[in-house]
């Protein structure tokens, strides 16, 4: 067995088709921090499909290829594609098992991280903010002593800190997502 990563070839986004099961959804200040991280870092992990070019994991990137004109300026449409040898069964298990296995940000980490870069490495909070995609208000809100000291933000509770997320602003917020069609 060939480990799919050996065998990467930059591929038109418009070969490949989005799964209608994916339970990953993107809010939109982070899908704008995506599509920050492929224009200033680049691709650094492919899209993976099936042999059926299903989009096993990297659907956002996938549709950040063909959305975003500076990404179609500079990549014309191509992204970098891994194929996973499975049906299209294991690719829905393996969806999921991706998106589980990545895990959430945890408060606590994430107030260590914030309180290093900004006191350690002497970062500015305008860099937090551009860089990991966050508020002025997360950034004042992680940085503090004690996290969970102040639950409140201008949004309200700290639920895009990935403390908490409640119903409403989960409907509130503008996702980005698309409906299949077989």
């Amino acid at each position: 067995m060939t480990d799919p990563i050996n065998n990467i070839k930059w591929r038109h986004a418009t070969e490949l088709k989005a799964n209608h099961y994916n339970p990953n959804v993107v809010f939109s200040p982070e899908l704008k921090l995506l599509e920050w991280s492929l224009l200033s870092t680049g691709w650094i992990q492919p899209v993976l499909a099936n042999p059926n070019d299903i989009i096993i994991d990297g659907f956002h990137r996938w549709r950040l290829s063909t959305d975003s004109p500076q990404l179609m300026q500079r990549y014309g449409g191509l992204v970098p594609v891994a194929v996973v040898d499975c049906d299209d069964a294991h690719a829905m298990m393996m969806t999921v098992r991706f998106n589980r296995a990545k895990g959430s940000h945890v408060a606590v980490k994430m107030n260590g991280i914030v309180r290093q870069l900004l006191d350690d490495y002497h970062l500015t909070r305008d860099e937090l903010v551009r860089e990991m995609g966050m508020t002025q208000d997360e950034v004042d809100l992680l940085y503090q002593e004690d996290v969970f000291a102040a639950r409140t933000s201008r949004r309200g509770n700290i639920q895009r800190l990935g403390i908490q997320l409640k119903h409403q602003e989960f409907q509130r917020d503008k996702l980005y997502n698309v409906t299949c069609k077989d």
